[in-house]
């Protein structure tokens, strides 16, 4: 069984392949999160049980990156949605909104931060690779 950081390094691994594969110049970027698509930055978030976790809503939604690849590896196939950084930090914090405006306190710990993105929250941007003909993202 792999490990998290195995699953997202194969994620990386993955995107670049598609993007590839797809006519792109692409390649991984320093050791953790990042990708370059035509020259243009996104960050890579693999989910390997059906979701995309986040530890802490508040520091991703202040991110400012300008693209996404989701990299959804818990199915048969990989599934890939490119989205534009500002519309997917906007819908993660109005589900989040939602889901506590419901609950109100969250039950286990009050304190948490976590939420998380479904690939049904995402579908619009499945395969969206064209948005790095649009997208200026530059590294630095």
């Amino acid at each position: 069984m792999p490990t998290h950081q195995q699953t997202h390094q194969a994620g990386r691994h993955l995107a670049v392949a598609h993007a590839l594969l797809r006519g792109y110049r692409a390649e991984l970027v320093g050791a953790q999160t990042f990708i370059t698509v035509n020259g243009d930055c996104a960050a890579v978030m693999v989910a390997g049980k059906g979701a995309w976790m986040i530890a802490d809503v508040d520091k991703f939604t202040e991110s400012t990156l300008g693209t996404y690849v989701l990299v959804d590896v818990s199915g048969t196939h990989p599934r890939f949605f490119v989205a534009p950084g500002d519309e997917l930090r906007r819908d993660v914090r109005d589900r989040h909104q939602q889901f506590m405006d419901r609950v109100g306190v969250r039950p286990r710990n009050s304190e948490s931060r976590h939420t998380k993105i479904e690939p049904r929250d995402v579908d619009r941007w499945e395969d969206n690779w064209a948005a790095f003909e649009r997208q200026n993202n530059p590294i630095g």
